[in-house]
């Protein structure tokens, strides 16, 4: 239509408020309050990560990996004569296994989905379109940060319920005999806060990616952050665990302390208390629960504040 043929009923559509239009029964806005408008845009999150074909890929190879695990213990436990590979299948040490093997190798996992989800957006050119769609850009960060919460909480519990019905299954194949009772009120409880640990442990390793992916404005900025922080800390621990016994005084007290600021230190030390109630395993760790939890949430706190501040001020026009 030339612009000129515009009729009046159409320049007053075009400047009435969106407010005052009549409705649409075909458009539903939904509430306009901060929290409304988060929850959306968190659902709007989970569903892009969801339609992706990566998150399912990494979805399926992360629910038959158990079952590979225990598989693999079910047939090393036929030539084990005194059934203590067996023993393996059941719970308690199951739970403990199924945990760690979504923690060793699969803490990858939510790295690459949170530092795709951050980074992509400068990748392909969508920030620009988000922020200009109405909502805030804190509302943006947030709304990315709550969607990786929620798949560390069903990443872990995905897993770990995947190993538990798997080495059920195979245990009856062996006909392994439960072991001792252990379901207790206090066992229920340690056991919960340590599957809060292994979801926090995923949580805080997304937090890193997504801060990278916002920080190098790329995808690649934020798997690769993300991974090098992952494998490179505990060798950077033990490089200053080594160097302390080679010199004395301050220098080697400052170089003893500085495994006790890093993350994966204080998640181990955490996890390690709870699996003394819940497998009976001895903690080595000196930390204590509270300092390793301000450690961590000290961490939070400063990538999410830089995360924030980053997102806020910098310009995306180009």
């Amino acid at each position: 239509m030339h612009p000129a043929d515009t009729s009046p009923s159409t320049r007053t559509a075009e400047k009435q408020p969106l407010a005052d239009r009549p409705p649409n029964p075909s458009i539903v806005l939904g509430r306009r309050d901060y929290l409304s408008v988060l929850l959306r845009l968190t659902a709007m999150e989970l569903y892009k990560l969801r339609q992706r074909p990566l998150t399912r890929g990494l979805a399926l190879i992360a629910l038959l990996t158990p079952l590979l695990v225990f598989g693999t213990l079910f047939l090393f436990s036929a030539g084990d004569g005194t059934g203590q590979v067996a023993q393996l299948l059941l719970p308690p040490t199951s739970i403990n296994i199924a945990v760690q093997t979504a923690l060793t190798p699969f803490t990858i996992l939510i790295i690459v989905l949170a530092g795709s989800s951050a980074g992509g957006e400068y990748t392909q050119g969508t920030i620009r379109l988000l922020f200009t769609r109405g909502p805030t850009r804190s509302q943006f960060l947030l709304a990315k940060v709550a969607a990786m919460l929620i798949y560390s909480i069903l990443g872990i519990s995905a897993m770990t319920l995947s190993g538990l019905l798997s080495g059920y299954l195979f245990s009856l194949l062996r006909q392994v005999s439960g072991p001792s009772a252990f379901l207790t009120t206090s066992w229920l409880l340690h056991t919960g806060l340590f599957l809060l640990l292994a979801m926090l442990n995923w949580f805080i390793f997304a937090v890193i990616a997504l801060f990278f992916g916002i920080l190098g404005r790329s995808s690649a900025a934020g798997i690769g952050g993300g991974l090098a922080w992952y494998l490179l800390e505990p060798i950077f621990g033990q490089i200053c665990q080594l160097s302390s016994g080679l010199v004395q005084g301050p220098v080697s007290a400052f170089l003893r302390a500085i495994p006790n600021y890093l993350i994966g230190n204080n998640l181990a030390s955490l996890m390690a208390h709870q699996g003394y109630y819940i497998f009976g395993s001895s903690s080595a760790s000196t930390l204590s629960d509270l300092e390793a939890l301000a450690v961590l949430l000290a961490y939070l706190v400063l990538l999410l504040g830089i995360a924030a501040w980053l997102n806020h001020r910098r310009d995306i026009t180009n």
